[in-house]
């Protein structure tokens, strides 16, 4: 048979689509009625469909047809981009501006953000340092973009955020292909739920400006999807940005913000990546291949959905309204997982810490975790040595069952 694909797309086939185990959650469902599906991302309401904003449905029928219909510009509006920045640094925003120059470059969702990221600030066959604990579509933009993954220890043996080892593997992997590109999905880790401390940041901070001093070239992708649904008050959820402000001069820090869990906004895929340098020339470059790349893989993003964050951040009005819908969705999602913590305790059920985020995770030594649930009609993400319970999706009533179901079979 002729070879019909090209020889640097052989590798690709997706051994776990996250988005396909929902799509067999939902048929499973259909059938039976015990089904309970901890699979995807998404906030739900209590009955079990998506939780939407009110203000963001009425700002969305509220645009005007240029508003909808139009080309979107490639680098966002002035009140989607400084809309942004104000929200993702909140009460550092301004010393942000005043230390940083900076530039943000709106993306389809946080998925392209760090897309692009990972190509654009690599080169080929060199590797990204991550936790051991990631969601795994970062494998997928690994390798899309011609590049690998190199993992630390995100534990100590406490439990707490391991600084000591990922300083062993910054250094190792600087040396070993002269450049450094960090990757941290931080508030609320994407499996694991971890939040680090602001004293963390700090320790990351000082190794990256160790390898800094090296010489190395040192890329910081700091995603923060989930930066809203602390199990904190809002007010403190931006505090490790303050460490940023001791970031040597020629480091580039790349804030990846989602559009699709801070607004609900999943299917309209709007984020952006906001460049942060200390050296206006870094941030040049930043942009100079972060509009390259826009245009060069989709053009730009959605027209209505940045244009609904947009009006969103600028309008008083409709940011008051927002602020108190979150606060009930941040409720929500506190309940479950207060909940869940309780059962687990309740059934001696091991939990890796949780802090915040759509997710908890659970260790277990069952290789076949997955089939074992599946068969008693509960669907989660196996991952590595853990299950990834998505307690976003789920109904209050449903944890009790859930929790028994996984010590049964963990």
């Amino acid at each position: 048979m002729k070879r019909i694909v090209g020889r640097h797309a052989e590798y690709k086939k997706l051994e776990s689509n996250i988005l396909q185990i929902s799509q067999e959650a939902k048929a499973a469902k259909k059938k039976y009625t015990d089904v309970i599906d901890a699979t995807v991302g998404m906030l739900h309401k209590e009955d079990g469909n998506v939780l939407k904003y009110d203000v963001v449905d009425d700002v969305l029928h509220g645009l005007s047809d240029s508003e909808t219909y139009h080309y979107a510009p490639v680098r966002g509006t002035k009140d989607f981009t400084e809309g942004v920045f104000n929200w993702v640094f909140g009460d550092n925003a301004e010393n942000i501006r005043k230390s940083f120059k900076y530039s943000i470059i709106p993306t389809t969702g946080g998925s392209g953000a760090i897309s692009n990221s990972f190509y654009n600030f690599n080169d080929f066959n060199q590797k990204v340092l991550l936790p051991n604990y990631y969601w795994s579509p970062y494998q997928n933009f690994a390798l899309e973009a011609n590049v690998d993954l190199k993992t630390f220890l995100m534990y100590d043996e406490l439990y707490k955020f391991n600084a000591t080892d990922f300083k062993e593997k910054a250094l190792e992997l600087a040396q070993e292909q002269e450049r450094l590109c960090v990757l941290l999905n931080d508030p609320s880790n994407n499996p694991t739920g971890l939040c680090m401390t602001k004293d963390d940041w700090k320790e990351v901070i000082a190794t990256l400006n160790q390898v800094n001093r090296l010489g190395v070239p040192v890329i910081l992708i700091h995603d923060i999807a989930y930066i809203d649904y602390q199990m904190k008050d809002q007010k403190y959820s931006r505090e490790i940005f303050e460490a940023y402000l001791d970031l040597d001069e020629d480091i580039l820090a790349i804030v990846v913000f989602s559009g699709s869990k801070t607004f609900s906004l999943y299917g309209f895929r709007v984020g952006a990546q906001i460049g942060l340098s200390k050296s206006q020339e870094i941030i040049d470059n930043f942009l100079r291949v972060g509009d390259y790349s826009v245009r060069a893989r989709f053009s730009s993003v959605s027209q209505p959905g940045m244009n609904i964050i947009g009006k969103i951040f600028t309008h008083p009005e409709y940011k008051a309204r927002y602020l108190k819908e979150l606060n009930n969705a941040t409720t929500l999602l506190k309940a479950r997982a207060s909940l869940f913590l309780e059962e687990a305790e309740k059934h001696d059920l091991q939990i890796l810490p949780y802090c915040g985020g759509f997710f908890i995770s659970v260790p277990t030594k069952n290789k076949n975790i997955f089939k074992d649930l599946v068969e008693d009609h509960v669907y989660v993400i196996a991952m590595q040595d853990i299950i990834r319970v998505a307690i976003s999706s789920l109904c209050v009533d449903e944890i009790p069952e859930l929790v028994r179901k996984i010590k049964k079979h963990i």
